[in-house]
């Protein structure tokens, strides 16, 4: 079984285990990043069918948490480097990657559900007004007198 350890592998110029370990890192970072840019498609995405503006705010709100996520993985990198004289792998970097990843993954999963639900509101509320055919002619009534005062 090969054993990856960021201090004995750099201590004993052994550069195989070494690279292999960088490797489950990039893997880990890249997880991480790519489960941001998911999010931010399906955000963006729910904001297009709501008909909601994108601005710049959403997409730092992104940057930032590309930042938070980043720095936590390196201090997180930082403290598997320093125990890798007693752990064999990177598990507090993994860990904070799939704890990050299942974050991502539920927000996700709320931006399909959110979607889901406006549909289903729209839906409730358009049943209504087709049940109650009288309170829809008054609407519509009322806007036309609202109109033709609004012409003369």
């Amino acid at each position: 079984m090969m054993e990856i350890l960021f201090i004995p592998s750099i201590m004993n110029e052994d550069w195989g285990h070494f690279k292999a370990l960088v490797i489950v890192l990039v893997v880990l970072y890249t997880c991480v990043f790519v489960s941001v840019l998911i999010d931010l498609f399906f955000g963006v995405k729910r904001a297009k069918h709501l008909k909601i503006k994108r601005t710049s705010f959403g997409y730092r709100r992104t940057i930032t948490k590309l930042t938070n996520y980043f720095g936590l993985l390196l201090m997180l990198t930082i403290a598997d480097v320093a125990a890798s004289v007693i752990l064999s792998m990177p598990y507090f970097t993994f860990t904070g990657a799939l704890g990050m990843v299942v974050v991502e993954a539920k927000s996700v999963f709320e931006n399909l559900k959110q979607e889901e639900k406006s549909v289903e509101e729209i839906e409730k509320a358009l049943l209504i007004l087709f049940e109650n055919k009288e309170m829809l002619r008054s609407i519509l009534s009322f806007s036309n007198k609202k109109e033709e005062e609004e012409n003369v």
